[in-house]
């Protein structure tokens, strides 16, 4: 067998249809010899299926989710090629544009890889490049002080802001990178201690100690969905693996007081913007896992979007039909929560009502006075917090439909979008065939 000049390393995790769409587009990118490497992470869409019935593919099925980073080392191990295609498998490239790239490391020796201009869906211009952070970056991607001027600016220096992306520069980008075998290391590309977040910056940091130059070339190009398997994370999952892998990656590259600083600020951050009732991304008990390093366990199983419905309970269970009527309830998992004014006891009491659906009473804080309002709304913040950290266990974007007795919530669950809805509906029952 020969040899093939490029190894495609393609990772996939629940995007089956995404994947269908790059693999499609990666025959018309070139006429360069190609073999695709792709290990699945466990994925419940069939994507493994779709994978396993191209001929072109040499597929890797993982038993549970490994994690980006570890899958990407263990199709590594498995290529051939002298040349290594990093690529997401939301990524799509324009006719040519893979012949672009191979013909550039070609054409120039000293270069180490190469990356292809980005577009979003509609046609727009993506910023996707890895920035190694400076540390004033890194302070404000995640907390207010990108309000102030000169962090603001650092901000807008990590994040290119008005670049010119018209010409050759030297960029990379992990979503999509052409690298030369001989520059990396014989077992691994990238450091697992980062599982999904950041990586890409740490291998573009070792590249560039040892004298390597990486590039982006606007004469290739490709389409970026753009998070199409981390979205599925919902947001506090998410929000765990970016802070969590910021804080290896600083751990890495700069003084241990600042790692102190960092944390401090991010805490600080939070405990304000939970006091003003903003939405914060994360709960305290995982922003401190994160803070620590720690991106909690690799989320796997159900991941179906959560359908939070708060109200009145038999408006909740009327706005379930009314609501999904026509649509497939198996596509999500619903989580009916009672109103506030129901809250008893000081536990959570959740329970399973059969197909996708889910019932919750929240706890009190203070089982007496509930009429009186600084009672109400102590309670209210007591109920919110009980249902995000069950949430937090169960990784899911979080849709939120509630009725105006329900606002306590906003904000509150770290939710991923919020549907207001009008009460004043007629009273149906609940009824399970």
């Amino acid at each position: 067998m020969n040899r093939p000049t490029l190894s495609v390393l393609l990772v996939s995790w629940n995007t089956r249809d995404e994947t269908r769409r790059c693999l499609a587009a990666l025959r018309t990118a070139g006429n360069v010899d190609y073999e695709v490497v792709a290990v699945d992470n466990a994925s419940a869409d069939g994507s493994a299926e779709l994978l396993a019935a191209d001929s072109r593919v040499r597929l890797i099925r993982n038993p549970r989710n490994v994690g980006f980073a570890a899958a990407v080392n263990q199709a590594y191990r498995q290529a051939t090629g002298e040349l290594v295609l990093l690529l997401n498998s939301d990524v799509r490239f324009h006719p040519g544009a893979l012949d672009t790239m191979v013909e550039f490391l070609r054409d120039r020796p000293d270069a180490a890889g190469v990356s292809p201009l980005y577009l979003n869906p509609d046609g727009s211009f993506q910023q996707h490049y890895v920035q190694l952070p400076t540390f004033p970056a890194a302070l404000t991607m995640y907390t207010a002080l990108r309000r102030l001027p000169g962090f603001r600016s650092a901000l807008h220096r990590f994040q290119l802001r008005g670049e010119d992306f018209s010409r050759p520069r030297e960029l990379a980008s992990g979503s999509c990178m052409l690298l030369r075998r001989r520059v990396l290391e014989p077992e691994r590309i990238f450091d697992e201690r980062l599982p999904i977040y950041w990586n890409d910056a740490v291998l573009t940091r070792t590249l560039q100690a040892a004298g390597h130059r990486l590039w982006m070339i606007p004469q290739a190009v490709v389409t970026h969905t753009r998070g199409a398997s981390c979205r599925l994370l919902g947001t506090p999952s998410r929000t765990r693996h970016l802070v969590g892998g910021l804080v290896c990656y600083l751990r890495l590259t700069q003084p241990r007081y600042r790692l102190g600083v960092f944390r401090l600020v991010l805490l600080a951050d939070h405990a304000v913007k939970r006091l003003f009732r903003r939405t914060t991304g994360i709960g305290l008990r995982d922003l401190t896992a994160a803070l620590r390093g720690d991106v909690g366990a690799l989320p796997d199983g159900d991941l179906r979007e959560w359908s939070v419905l708060s109200g009145d309970g038999q408006w909740a269970a009327e706005h379930y039909f009314r609501t999904l009527v026509g649509e497939r309830v198996d596509d999500q998992r619903i989580l009916l929560v009672d109103r506030p004014r129901r809250l008893r006891g000081r536990r959570l009491r959740v329970r399973f009502d059969g197909g996708s659906v889910w019932r919750a009473t929240p706890p009190a804080l203070l089982p007496v006075g509930w009429r009186l309002p600084p009672v109400r709304a102590l309670n209210a913040w007591f109920a919110a917090a009980a249902v995000r950290r069950w949430l937090d266990d169960r990784p899911g974007v979080r849709v939120l439909r509630l009725d105006d007795t329900s606002r306590y919530l906003v904000g509150r669950i770290d939710e991923d979008e919020v549907v207001p809805v009008a009460t004043g509906t007629p009273s149906l029952e609940l009824s399970r065939g």
